[in-house]
């Protein structure tokens, strides 16, 4: 380990105990006890506040430091960190969007001249590109603080209002998904981002308890469900709805008159919010598979049917 780098580490590690002592930090970074003095000394000189505390159970505390930001990167170091926030640009929608471009500024302006040079130069040789995100998904900040906040919110998505929980987010092939307890499913279920149109918070006395829920065992759960193929066709004016109100998430293939066919693949937990969107499209749509999701539309539709069987 270089001097520069174990400067570095070792102002990062002092800053987070607080309290150490020589022969704790020449066993720490396997160093002599001399060397550690010497880094100390530097250290000392270069701004941080160390406090010497004579005695038997004396040694070394360092004050709380307010700025962190003078921090020394090796050179790829610093091509890592610019590759990470380079990786980011490409989304459409980020939680913190105005918090990621101050501190890509920040970094930037942070740098010396020569690695500046560097970093321009190496602009037009690397590049990130994030495929089929077609849509905005404007709430993350909302569903993200949520989920480290557990609370459960109302949504509407695709139209439909829904009271949710959300776990974390999770983004995949450039969309943004939200793992969430459905409470009105009352399991739990994937939502695409970039189809919650509002939020709100909703009060509820017996919301769960999230804290410790891991996201990853909640997404494996749920990319696990069986997956069918989409096959559904459209007239006209289906095709300008369905271009209109959805993301282009489904290849969809459109003959000289204008009608068109959507082939995909859905999960078992999309069956449900799909079969409302395309009862939305009344006639102008015509699931063909899978049978699962036919199966539950006419359930739906048969609701409707009796809640409305007795009217005049």
């Amino acid at each position: 380990m270089s001097k520069a780098i174990r400067l570095n580490e070792l102002r990062l590690y002092i800053n987070r105990v607080k309290k150490f002592k020589v022969d704790d930090l020449a066993k720490e970074f396997n160093v002599s006890r001399r060397t550690i003095l010497r880094d100390l000394e530097e250290l000392s000189i270069l701004g941080v506040p160390l406090i010497s505390e004579v005695g038997a159970n004396g040694g070394y505390q360092v004050l709380e430091e307010k700025n962190l930001l003078a921090i020394s990167f090796t050179k790829e170091e610093t091509f890592s960190i610019f590759f990470a926030l380079l990786s980011l640009k490409h989304f459409i929608s980020l939680p913190f969007e105005s918090e990621y471009n101050s501190i890509i500024k920040k970094f930037y302006l942070n740098l010396n001249g020569k690695m500046k040079d560097e970093i321009d130069l190496i602009k037009n040789k690397i590049d990130f590109k994030i495929d089929n995100q077609s849509k905005e998904s404007p709430l993350l900040k909302e569903l993200f603080m949520a989920a480290i906040g557990n609370e459960p919110l109302w949504i509407s998505y695709l139209g439909v209002k829904r009271e949710i929980q959300p776990v974390g987010l999770f983004s995949q092939y450039g969309r943004w998904y939200c793992p969430s307890y459905c409470y009105l499913r009352k399991e739990f279920r994937l939502f695409r981002c970039d189809r919650i149109s509002e939020i709100a918070l909703s009060v509820r006395n017996d919301k769960m308890n999230l804290k410790e829920t891991n996201l990853n065992d909640i997404i494996n759960i749920l990319t696990t469900k069986k997956e069918y193929d989409l096959i559904v066709e459209l007239t006209p004016e289906g095709v300008e709805k369905y271009k209109s109100n959805l993301s282009l998430y489904y290849q969809i293939s459109i003959d000289s008159k204008g009608y068109g066919v959507i082939k995909g693949s859905i999960s078992e937990t999309e069956i449900d919010f799909l079969a409302d969107y395309f009862i939305q499209m009344g006639k102008h749509a015509k699931v063909v598979e899978p049978i699962e999701l036919r199966a539950e539309i006419k359930k739906k539709i048969l609701v409707l049917s009796d809640l409305y069987r007795d009217l005049v």
